[in-house]
């Protein structure tokens, strides 16, 4: 029962959250709710086509020119905050989920100006298990990008392939 207490506290404070946003950075606002429509497209296209369809569908036509190095760390880190909590309203699709994170902010950070590539990957469970575990996470010039540490997962797609 406590945990049904956690989260209907947790859904209630919802629209406060989403009123205290716009009130203050409405721009930021738009932008979460734009990122909110990504993350229910995303949702539905992995359930109805194929990953390199959906992935073709979710990235940008149209993009910046690339970014000095010192912008975009400065880009990366807002978009990825503003994601983040977007996902973590752990409400219908927005869970905080890697293969969700991974294309909605490949998709702003390329009309950003900063180019990355989507990797999905696969490795054992922890303990040798035979269960496989997978995660999904972004790459730029060859290096992990918003990991905490490095992934260690066999790669099994790409978004650009190379």
């Amino acid at each position: 029962m406590p945990e049904l207490t956690e989260h209907t506290s947790k859904y209630a404070a919802l629209p406060g959250r989403a009123a205290r946003l716009l009130l203050s950075r409405p721009g930021s606002a738009l932008l979460a709710a734009r990122m909110g429509a990504w993350v229910v497209a995303v949702s539905l296209l992995l359930k109805v086509c194929p990953l390199p369809r959906a992935m073709r569908l979710v990235s940008p036509r149209m993009r910046r020119r690339a970014l000095r190095p010192s912008d975009a760390a400065e880009v990366q880190a807002r978009l990825a905050r503003l994601l983040d909590s977007v996902l973590a309203a752990d409400f219908w699709v927005f869970t905080p989920t890697c293969w969700k994170r991974a294309p909605v902010l490949h998709r702003y950070l390329a009309l950003e100006g900063v180019e990355t590539r989507v990797l999905f990957g696969v490795r054992r469970g922890v303990g040798g298990g035979d269960a496989l575990s997978g995660h999904a996470w972004l790459e730029a010039e060859g290096k992990p990008l918003l990991e905490d540490t490095p992934p260690d997962y066999t790669v099994t797609y790409s978004y650009p392939p190379e």
